[in-house]
């Protein structure tokens, strides 16, 4: 499965990790899955503002809190869901693959390909569709949401790799045997150094792509796009244009296809890094499968290299962020 979130722990969570949602309020100015607007919009006072301080508690408030309970309550049940279907599938087809006498490495990244793109599509008004703490580490680190909401994300998605690990050794003959072979640990013959660069490398590619498609929106409205190319009228080239570009994306634009752009970045991932650090990217992956078959080894190579890989990708498409806003004002 990109916005500044400072929403409490209870609200309904921002679009995210691996996928966006666009609504009809978002092309008008305020990105309601992110949390909030253009610099044009007007910010309304929350109605407890507006209520009478000593005025008794008629309930509202009292049901808006249990709204908001049940709201988290199904973001963690998405988030822990998301995770099992995407870590089972990439662990399952490769291995079924290999079964059949497959043994080819494209079949993983067309599979982690095809189930992100279909994670994030179902489950990204549910919970964002993070199912990686990495992702989730970047949007806490960036201030888009909060260190409670974000630890219990990561919770639900280190459940739903155990749950993945488990329904795989269910589902496969020999199912205990074969996870000892799934779990990723530092090879041996490559130093950590070499590892640890690896893994911060492909994670910090994964989430620029993801803030930049799910979470970098742009308001349409004050897009100006000059055409590049003959002039219409009098079929010569057009020195004048100033937007030296020959195609342009919009919020909504990006937002949409969020996610075939995330899916298709974490099928290619999966083609970088295998050979030396097992090309993780996501600590979920690595904890599901190292709870199910006790092989620890190297688990602290994936944590740090990919939450420091995240946080570094975060803060970077943030930057890109805060320039384009001041380049807006000159």
């Amino acid at each position: 499965m990109a916005e500044v979130d400072h929403k409490p722990l209870e609200e309904e969570p921002a679009a995210p990790g691996n996928a966006a949602a666009v609504t009809s309020t978002a092309a008008a100015g305020v990105d309601v899955e992110m949390g909030h607007s253009d610099d044009t919009s007007p910010i309304p006072p929350p109605e407890e503002d507006l209520k009478d301080p000593e005025a008794p508690d008629d309930g509202t408030k009292t049901s808006s809190k249990e709204a908001k309970r049940w709201i988290l309550g199904r973001a963690l049940l998405g988030e822990f869901l998301a995770t099992f279907l995407f870590l089972y599938i990439a662990m399952a087809v490769p291995w079924n693959m290999n079964r059949a006498g497959v043994n080819n490495p494209a079949t993983e990244a067309i599979a982690v390909s095809f189930i992100a793109v279909a994670v994030i599509y179902s489950f990204a008004d549910i919970s964002g569709a993070h199912f990686n703490p990495a992702v989730t580490f970047a949007t806490i680190v960036t201030g888009k949401t909060t260190w409670r909401k974000g630890l219990c994300y990561m919770a639900a998605q280190l459940l739903g790799s155990v749950w993945a690990s488990f329904w795989f050794i269910v589902t496969f003959p020999d199912g205990v045997k074969n996870m000892k072979t799934l779990a990723l640990t530092p090879n041996a013959g490559i130093g950590l150094g070499h590892q640890l660069a690896m893994e911060f490398t492909l994670t910090f590619f994964l989430i620029y792509v993801i803030f930049s498609v799910a979470f970098d929106t742009v308001d349409s409205k004050h897009v100006e796009v000059k055409q590049i190319g003959l002039d219409g009228e009098k079929g010569a080239k057009n020195v004048a244009a100033r937007n030296l570009t020959i195609y342009t994306t919009s919020g909504d634009s990006k937002a949409g296809f969020a996610p075939l752009s995330i899916g298709f970045t974490l099928g290619m991932l999966s083609l970088v890094g295998g050979t030396v650090s097992g090309g993780a990217y996501n600590p979920a992956r690595v904890f599901g499968a190292a709870m199910c078959s006790g092989i620890w080894t190297g688990q602290w190579v994936y944590w740090i290299g990919d939450f420091l890989g995240a946080a570094a990708g975060g803060w970077f498409q943030l930057l890109f962020q805060r320039l384009k806003k001041y380049a807006g004002t000159k």
